[in-house]
């Protein structure tokens, strides 16, 4: 079988290179509208993908343990303005299609940070999230990462950068079980989405 062959029967194609959701629609990468995306789709993308690539410790108990990116983003919900809560909430938007990379990672791959920004962009108008409120929650969101690596990371306190001079917040970071952390990011959203925009989102 020729790469040709074998590229075609991989790949699923609609209009373009396209991801089999949850909800049985297609995410088309090339032309990412989103349309056809659940909130479903969103919250249990999230709620099963790890923050960090899964490499998250308990640093209390020793324990490795799953942190997803769904509890990431309801936690940071409660940290924020109410008036930031929502874009807070949906912040990861990009991460529900495109997988959470490590930030050196996506340092080295230029084209996959286009691909994300771009599938973010679709996701965030479907669901309507203001781009300058993603920009206004940055702040806090560096202060949560700061918690995470405190309280979830192997780390030894060697400084990572200028981010090392970011204040933690001071609470407990307790990690979820992947169908908790969807159920209370739905329960969220339900709370925070434009009105009238639960129903057309389910």
């Amino acid at each position: 079988m020729n790469d040709d062959t074998t590229t075609s029967v991989t790949i699923r194609r609609e209009a373009g290179p396209t991801m089999l959701l949850g909800s049985g629609s297609y995410f088309d990468y090339a032309h990412p509208e989103a349309d056809g995306l659940t909130i479903e789709d969103y919250a249990y993308g999230l709620a099963f993908t790890g923050r960090f690539s899964g490499q998250c410790v308990n640093k209390r108990t020793g324990q490795r343990v799953f942190y997803s990116v769904a509890q990431h983003c309801e936690i940071l919900s409660r940290l924020v303005p109410a008036e930031l809560a929502y874009a807070a909430l949906m912040h990861e938007s990009g991460e529900v299609v495109c997988g959470d990379l490590t930030s050196p990672l996506k340092s080295m791959l230029p084209c996959y940070k286009i691909i994300e920004k771009s599938c973010a962009a679709a996701i965030e108008r479907r669901f309507r999230v203001a781009a300058e409120d993603i920009a206004a929650i940055k702040p806090y969101d560096v202060r949560l990462w700061a918690s995470e690596r405190e309280q979830l990371l192997n780390w030894d306190g060697r400084p990572w950068g200028a981010s090392d001079r970011t204040v933690p917040f001071d609470f407990l970071i307790e990690p979820k079980d992947p169908y908790i952390a969807a159920k209370d990011f739905l329960n969220r959203f339900s709370e925070l989405a434009p009105s009238g925009f639960e129903m057309a989102a389910s």
